[in-house]
């Protein structure tokens, strides 16, 4: 049967600050008037079957999930104790659905991206799961249209025959985040694609990969599976977790394995990584500003200026900056500098006085 992980954990960090941990950036209204994690959802119900959607997130965001999806049932959300990135998140909700289902081929989705057209995605996903279902894990590669430093870049190899309702290749090499020039290249080449972070494999290979190149963790999810329906699963789980090594999917399992299919759909995609990326989702005024609450924005250009109603935010002669007021936090940086609003959570964090703005 076919299954469906919501990763539904991260943090949204460069999106402070809006995004803060017991608010991250899925359950906020970005591009549109629902919330990321609502437009997740919606995109593959009711063609996927409710109990077939499962969420993976910390403890302190399962109220908030509860609230935000009431018809998900509480047994679809799977906790893990500890963010440890997205190797043992994915490894721990493969785990969960292997117990039910040993046959089971898994699609894992993030919380937080834009996806459209929403037949040309469920396509897509029903042609990957076909791929997965002979013992390939399958991973979307978007085409880029631009040399962004932002997302990780995956390159093609030979072409895969005997698959005509899909474009497949097969993966040559992994790059994360590349500096501008050598995403250029990466654009000029034609032979790159964007790693879209969204994969579908059998359970029981996925398995197999996390034995052969993550042994730590296998054994820790193989004692965790057992205990699931236990009274035991919470403490195993939480003592497996505290073990682990945090590492994520792609440098702990993609990135060895040989039986990895890239194919590449016609869907677009944003992961909406950054606050620059609102101006490829909401409109401009006419000097390429956007503009978010109560602003007075006076021979200023290519702004982005979000506030509320409950305070006026007012520029003058500014250029390509970012202006960002949520209660009592303010981000004001440039946009070619946005990357490094982590910078300012590393600083909040090693302040006892300023880590209540996390």
């Amino acid at each position: 049967m076919f299954y469906v992980v919501i990763i539904a954990g991260g943090r949204g960090e460069r999106f402070w600050p809006r995004s803060i941990r017991s608010m991250p950036k899925q359950f906020h209204t970005i591009v549109s008037e629902k919330t990321m994690i609502q437009e997740t959802y919606g995109r593959i119900t009711p063609e996927i079957a409710g109990e077939n959607i499962f969420f993976v997130l910390g403890p302190s965001l399962k109220g908030l999930l509860m609230e935000q999806l009431p018809m998900v049932p509480e047994s679809s959300i799977i906790v893990e104790p500890e963010g440890r990135n997205t190797a043992p998140a994915i490894g721990l909700a493969t785990a969960h659905i292997h117990k039910r289902d040993p046959d089971a081929v898994i699609a894992v989705l993030s919380a937080d991206h834009v996806i459209r057209p929403r037949d040309v995605f469920l396509d897509a996903l029903g042609n990957a799961a076909r791929i997965a279902e002979e013992g390939s894990v399958v991973l979307f590669g978007i085409t880029p249209d631009r040399p962004a430093t932002g997302f990780g870049y995956v390159e093609l190899g030979e072409a895969v025959s005997g698959y005509e309702y899909a474009e497949a290749f097969r993966v040559r090499s992994f790059t994360e985040k590349p500096d501008l020039r050598r995403a250029r290249v990466f654009l000029r080449k034609g032979s790159y694609v964007w790693n879209s972070g969204m994969f579908v494999f059998r359970a029981d290979r996925m398995l197999e990969a996390i034995n052969r190149h993550m042994h730590a963790l296998s054994g820790g999810l193989a004692r965790i599976e057992k205990s699931i329906g236990t009274e035991d699963e919470e403490k195993i789980t939480s003592a497996e977790f505290s073990r682990v090594e945090a590492v994520s999917i792609d440098y702990g399992v993609m990135e060895k394995i040989d039986n990895i299919i890239c194919v590449r759909p016609d869907f677009f995609w944003d992961d909406v990584g950054s606050w620059s990326a609102l101006g490829r989702h909401l409109p401009e005024d006419d000097r390429n500003n956007i503009c978010s609450g109560n602003v007075v924005a006076i021979d200023s250009n290519r702004n982005i200026i979000l506030g509320g109603d409950d305070a006026l935010i007012a520029l003058v002669g500014m250029e390509d900056t970012i202006v960002v007021r949520e209660g009592d936090r303010i981000l004001v940086c440039s946009r070619d500098r946005e990357q490094e609003v982590k910078e300012v959570l590393k600083k909040l964090s090693e302040s006892s006085q300023n880590r209540k703005y996390l």
